[in-house]
């Protein structure tokens, strides 16, 4: 994998949680405000990516229309996607850590530690490797 395929896998999870923060938001109220900030953030970043791309000269990857994050009926439920979609952006933070070097790894390993801290502050248990596979 080159670091342009990272920062495309980190830029589609990317998509998926500015997608995902309104929902719940707009369904939870008690949520609503953690949930603007997150989107805020998370917007950033996306657009942080595409600006990366841009300067590599790669057409970003597209956002879809929709998502499967399953229902979202109970606050449970929109807690355990908001986990799951900062998880998701720790492992292609690691895996971009793993693919760059010099200023973007830098870039990548802040970004790793800023998911697993939102990733706890939505709730997760705390795990010693961030970013990695859940040991059964």
């Amino acid at each position: 994998m080159t670091s342009a395929e990272a920062l495309q896998d980190w830029l589609a999870i990317e998509h998926e949680a500015v997608w995902l923060y309104p929902v719940i938001g707009a369904r939870f109220d008690d949520l609503a405000n953690r949930a603007r900030r997150s989107y805020a953030l998370h917007r950033n970043l996306r657009d942080r990516l595409l600006a990366r791309l841009d300067d590599l000269g790669v057409e970003p990857v597209a956002t879809a229309l929709t998502y499967d994050v399953g229902p979202l009926r109970t606050k449970a439920q929109a807690l355990s996607q908001a986990r799951r979609v900062e998880r998701d952006v720790a492992a292609a933070c690691l895996t971009l850590t793993g693919e760059s070097s010099g200023e973007l790894r830098a870039f990548a390993t802040r970004e790793l530690r800023r998911a697993a801290l939102a990733e706890l502050a939505w709730g997760a248990q705390p795990r010693a490797f961030p970013g990695l596979p859940a040991q059964s």
